[in-house]
């Protein structure tokens, strides 16, 4: 046998056109194959072998015979070729497919020649040289057999030429150029001296591998994986070989050296020896079939593939398809590619990223076709997962009012289990229309995770959509729950809900505040234990009739502690079947009303009482006129010193008594207002005084009275002396052990101030916010009304003049009336800085009035530790609070109240500042000069202070105030909610007032002339206040910021 090159070229290239034959046929089972192209390989593999066994001469057979069968191979390789290239072509011209069953037919008679000996005479061996002698038809039969391939040249040429495609040139100059070096081998063996090596093998081989990597590369056949593997095993069969060939050759030569001579010892060195290269070279092969295999796609495939492991972390639609279409569009230029995704709500497509369409928006956008689309009914038809190109039509859709037409070179499924939920169309390549089979089935991975991460992606919108649909049930349900919320703490009258077994689930801010316990200590307590402290449900009790019945219910019911009676009222509340039910509890506090009712038909017997006393009198004063005139005429008939004159003028005395108490009860019990004009305060005192004593018993009360010289006011009589009888009344109801009542009356600056003090048992903190209150009353039923002091407020206040109660409990108690000493005081402006405890109660009363009452604040900001410090303004109207302004600066406290709630660090660090605060006026006094005068004078007192930046809050919807504010030179800094939107503002320079001097004589001076007038303040601030007006009206159109100049 023997072994050299022309035996190892034949041996190498049969070996391959096994592998392309084997691969082929298997191939040809699943899916279209070139037929022909396998028919070549057949043919090739047939000749080589038989090459093979000719040039090795291995006594099976002679040299001719295996020559004969070399030549059955040789003869069909050209015509093979010729119908192979016709299928790479698609040729379907009738001539051509003429000349092809032509050439088939000339095949069978150059067989016969072939058999009879006509082309191959002679073939033999000298020595291990191989020899062989053509007969007279071996030129005959090389002419007719490779004239096909003249004619496959010739067909290939026209093919380029009429190709438009770049890539199908490229596909067809692979086979061209194959085809030149078959033909040029084959012509070698007709000189013999050459002819005797096989180069026709050689180059049949080249001419096979330019083919099938043209067939392979182009998508012309579609090769799987093994094929790869085949040739892969192949080079390292062959790279193996050489290694240990060499190994055995040095082995060999250094046998003298080395002495080795047991097997055992090379097959341990050969072992070694393929431990250590088998897997580099395995590896290094590897990758170099990869690389010329992909070229230079290799590494855009490695990407590919590192960024299919990477779709599973992808749950947005828009990322999905966004990096999906740009990252396949990179790795294979692609014109365009997009992703469609089924909108299963509507049954249409949504494209979901995209490259190429000439579209910037950054959304999802419909896909609306413009007739059937084809996906659904290809899938259909194949059975596979790849739908390849040029089998479905041109797609022609609308984008908004753009019209597109594409021709998908492929589109891919994006299914998972038996759903498809979308498709990748993929456009033309920009370097060639094809996908060779190692990219499909990358791409078919691709596609694979991209559905997996497509399925996760629709599955997490879903999710989110149902997340932000829950969100805004929640809201909803929020905003129902705060109104819900808001309308039952709203209701001033105490409201409970409870279940069957009598526990609070649930009460509104009224039934707190009215039982004075916390929401926490109600809720989960039984109902009869926290409102009536009982151990068992009230006697009287329709919870259970109102639940059976689901039909509301009503009982009266008192509360024994403090004899409270309620009008109790239950209401079922309707719950799914199954839960415990529930029930409202309404209560409607009638104490008062019962009280209200007992008192009108005592006052109708008074009423009676009164109209009677008042005809009594009428027919007493007569005779008491007869008594009083007889008893004078008799004393002037006696004499002195008679027991008779001192009868008769005890008589007298009496009688001017009697007639004294008729005059008193006359005029307290007349109903009419009266008229209104000079009154001496002093007489009225004495006389409600007079008749207080007549009704009651004074016998252990001590009377001090200090009443000065009062002069007359314009008041109304009758109100005042009812005014000072209650007054005089409740003191003295309040010793009912003794005691001392103290009447005082005083004149002060702008009122005269009477004071009605005793030393009875008080009044309890908890109850001084009441006090005024119509119908309230602290005393035992029966022996009030509870309208006494309300009455006795409001006489005194429609006379322009206020009441105060100063109170201790168990020590006495203290009631001041100031009254206006001239009726032009009852509408007089003045502003005051706040000195002593009640006109610091008359700050926070404003502040509750107008900032909790009408703006919204909280009870529990009136009256912060923060005030206690601050400098606090306060405008009267008559004896009247009409208006406030506190003004808090850096010395007084470490940080100004504004900076809770907005961040001014970076303003004040390092600088004299201060903050206007709580601005509170009345609503009527708001269009005077009081909101300017109260702002103007927190504004010099920052001045006084020496303030370089002024800080303010407003409500933003306060347009008005903002408005004067920015007049006033403030300027917006920003803004914050709590929790209605404010306005932070700032003052750190001089306002165009102050800088313009034609506004400072229009505005400012006539401002500051009318406030200064008006200023009622202690003589150091008044002065420090008069200089810093003094500054200001005469520094006009100086720079500078806020702090004043020096002195």
């Amino acid at each position: 046998m023997i072994l050299n090159i022309s035996t190892l070229i034949p041996a190498m290239s049969c070996i391959l056109y096994i592998v392309f034959t084997a691969f082929g046929l298997y191939q040809a089972r699943k899916d279209q194959f070139l037929h022909s192209f396998n028919l070549y390989m057949l043919m090739m593999t047939v000749w080589s072998f038989s090459s093979f066994m000719m040039h090795a001469n291995t006594g099976i057979y002679t040299p001719l015979v295996w020559n004969k069968i070399m030549m059955i191979g040789m003869l069909g390789v050209p015509i093979t070729i010729f119908h192979a290239l016709l299928d790479l072509t698609k040729s379907g011209k009738k001539k051509i497919h003429i000349s092809l069953y032509l050439g088939y037919a000339i095949y069978l008679i150059l067989l016969y020649l072939n058999i009879t000996g006509r082309i191959v005479e002679r073939a033999w061996f000298e020595g291990s040289s191989f020899n062989y002698k053509l007969a007279d038809g071996a030129i005959l039969a090389y002419s007719l057999s490779y004239l096909f391939l003249i004619f496959a040249l010739i067909h290939l040429t026209k093919e380029i030429r009429k190709a438009e495609s770049k890539s199908l040139q490229l596909k067809l100059m692979y086979p061209i150029f194959g085809v030149i070096i078959l033909l040029v081998s084959v012509l070698v063996n007709l000189y013999e001296p050459i002819g005797k090596y096989p180069i026709d093998i050689l180059g049949t081989t080249v001419n096979a591998i330019l083919i099938f990597y043209s067939i392979y590369n182009y998508k012309l056949m579609n090769y799987s994986y093994y094929v790869l593997n085949g040739i892969l095993y192949f080079i390292l069969a062959m790279a193996s070989s050489a290694i240990f060939y060499t190994v055995l050759w040095i082995l060999t030569i250094s046998q003298e050296i080395f002495k080795i001579q047991s097997t055992l010892s090379i097959s341990v060195i050969l072992g070694v020896l393929a431990a250590l290269i088998f897997q580099p070279v395995r590896k290094g092969s590897l990758s170099i079939i990869e690389k010329l295999y992909f070229g230079d796609r290799f590494r855009s495939f490695q990407d590919l593939k590192s960024f299919s492991d990477s779709l599973n972390s992808i749950v947005d639609l828009n990322t999905l398809g966004e990096l999906t279409t740009k990252k396949i569009s990179d790795s294979y230029q692609l014109n365009w590619s997009a992703m469609l995704v089924l909108d299963y709500s509507s049954r249409n497509f949504q494209i979901f990223g995209w490259q190429g369409l000439g579209i910037t928006l950054k959304q999802s956008i419909p896909f609306k076709p413009e007739g059937k689309l084809p996906m659904e009914e290809l899938m259909s038809e194949r059975s596979h997962s790849l739908i390849e190109q040029k089998i479905y039509p041109p797609l022609s859709f609308k984008i908004f009012d753009k019209s597109l037409t594409l021709t998908p070179s492929l589109i891919l499924p994006l299914k998972f289990n038996t759903r498809t939920n979308g498709y990748l169309l993929l456009g033309e390549s920009e370097e060639r229309g094809f996908y060779n089979q190692m990219e499909l089935e990358t791409l078919e991975i691709l596609s694979g995770h991209c559905s997996v991460s497509l399925e996760n992606a629709i599955t997490f919108e879903r999710l989110k959509n149902q997340q932000l649909r829950l969100q805004d049930l929640n809201r909803e349900l929020t905003v129902s729950r705060n109104k819900l919320e808001a309308f039952f703490d709203g209701i001033t009258t105490p409201i409970s809900i409870q279940d069957i077994n009598y526990n609070i689930v649930m009460v509104n801010f009224a039934a707190t505040k009215y039982f004075q316990t916390s929401y926490d200590e109600l809720v989960g307590k039984k109902c009869y234990r926290v409102f009536f402290q009982r151990e068992k449900p009230c006697e009287k009790c329709m919870a259970q009739d109102c639940l059976h019945t689901q039909l509301p219910f009503a009982v009266e019911q008192r509360r024994e502690q403090n004899n409270q009676i309620f009008d109790v009222h239950f209401y079922p509340i309707a719950v799914p079947s199954g839960e415990d039910k529930l029930f409202l509890e309404f209560f409607l506090d009638i104490t008062q009303q019962k009280k209200l009712q007992a008192e009108l038909i005592q006052s109708e017997k008074l009423a009676g009482i009164g109209t009677l006393a008042s005809g009594i009198a009428h027919e007493i004063n007569n005779p008491l006129g007869g008594i009083l005139g007889t008893a004078e005429i008799m004393k002037e008939l006696l004499k002195p010193d008679t027991q008779l004159y001192e009868y008769t003028s005890d008589i007298i005395q009496y009688s001017e008594t009697a007639a004294s108490v008729i005059k008193d009860l006359t005029s307290y019990s007349r109903k009419e207002k009266g008229e209104i004009g000079p009154v001496d305060i002093n007489m009225i005192l004495d006389s409600a005084l007079r008749l207080a004593q007549r009704g009651m018993d004074f016998s252990r009360v001590i009377i001090e009275k200090d009443m000065e010289e009062l002069p007359e006011i314009e008041v109304n009589q009758n109100g005042l002396q009812q005014v000072f009888m209650n007054l005089i009344v409740n003191a003295v109801q309040s010793m009912p052990s003794g005691g001392t009542l103290s009447i005082t009356s005083k004149k002060t600056s702008y009122s005269a101030m009477i004071s009605i003090k005793d030393t009875g048992i008080g009044i309890e903190k908890e109850h001084m916010d009441d006090i005024f209150d119509p119908f309230y009353t602290t005393k035992e039923p029966g022996r009030g009304t509870g309208l006494g002091l309300s009455i006795t407020h409001q006489i005194v206040t429609e006379m322009g003049g206020r009441i105060h109660i100063n109170s201790e409990y168990k020590h006495g108690t203290e009631i001041l009336v100031s009254l206006p000493m001239e009726s032009s005081d009852k509408s007089k402006i003045r502003f005051v800085n706040v000195k002593d405890p009640s006109e610091r109660e008359d700050v926070f009363f404003i502040q509750r009035k107008i900032l909790v009452g009408e703006m919204g604040y909280r009870e529990e900001t009136i009256r912060r530790e923060i005030d206690e410090k601050a400098y606090h303004i306060l405008a009267y109207k008559g004896l009247q609070p009409v208006g406030t302004v506190s003004c808090i600066t850096t010395q007084m406290i470490d940080h100004l109240p504004i900076e809770d709630h907005f961040e001014i660090n970076h303003l004040v660090e390092g600088k004299r500042c201060a903050e206007i605060d709580r601005l509170a006026v009345l609503k009527e006094e708001r269009g005077s000069i009081i909101p300017m005068g109260l702002m103007t004078l927190a504004y010099l007192y920052a001045r006084i202070e020496k303030t370089e930046s002024l800080f303010l809050d407003v409500f933003a919807d306060d347009q008005k105030q903002v408005g004067m504010y920015y007049k006033l030179g403030f300027q917006r800094i920003g803004q914050y909610s709590d929790p209605s939107p404010v306005e932070v503002m700032i003052l750190d320079h001089k306002t165009e007032y102050e800088r313009k001097k034609q506004r400072m004589e229009q505005f400012v001076k006539p401002l500051m002339s009318r406030l200064v007038k008006l200023l009622d303040f202690d003589k150091t601030a008044e002065e420090k206040f008069l200089i810093a007006v003094d500054e200001l009206v005469t520094t006009a159109g100086e720079e500078g910021g806020l702090k004043s100049p020096p002195k």
